[in-house]
């Protein structure tokens, strides 16, 4: 079986970033973590699902499969939780 860095050193253009990049930052986005995109970027380069399912444990890959949550929901999340830890208003 072929290592983790095999393809570290191959080159595509981020669709995020709008850049070349090589798949080592796909798979580590500066830390331990796969880019949500990586399957996008580069199925037609290598079998980049053979080589995540040969170097991830399944919880890994189940975040990755799973859809990111709505940013209108966060936002709504952080909203609720600033009411809740402002002061109550003072009456005069």
């Amino acid at each position: 079986m072929a290592g983790l860095t095999q393809y570290d050193q191959l080159e595509t253009r981020c669709r995020l970033l709008g850049q070349e990049i090589p798949f080592y930052y796909c798979r580590t986005q500066g830390e331990d973590r796969l880019c949500r995109h990586i399957l996008h970027c580069w199925f037609e380069r290598l079998p980049v699902e053979t080589f995540l399912h040969a170097h991830y444990p399944p919880e890994k890959l189940d975040a990755l499969w799973s859809l990111p949550r709505p940013k209108m929901l966060s936002l709504l999340e952080e909203i609720e939780k600033a009411r809740q830890e402002r002061p109550p208003e003072r009456k005069a």
